[in-house]
């Protein structure tokens, strides 16, 4: 069973996965799939969804 804080952690992060997914999508059709800018929010979500798979499986916040 989840503490009470990885469960808010959890929220949190999923939160920002998809306001990022969301932002990734605006940015992409604004500038294309090969853009800088889409590439950068692309590593950035990314990097969201490697934090969530830690904290479900290690338990571990990175």
């Amino acid at each position: 069973m989840e503490s009470k804080g990885m469960d808010t952690l959890l929220k949190q992060v999923t939160k920002e996965i998809e306001e990022k997914r969301n932002e990734l999508f605006d940015i992409n059709k604004r500038y294309g799939f090969l853009h800088s800018k889409t590439i950068q929010c692309s590593q950035e979500l990314d990097n969201l969804l490697n934090q969530l798979f830690k904290i479900r499986h290690d338990g571990v916040w990175y």
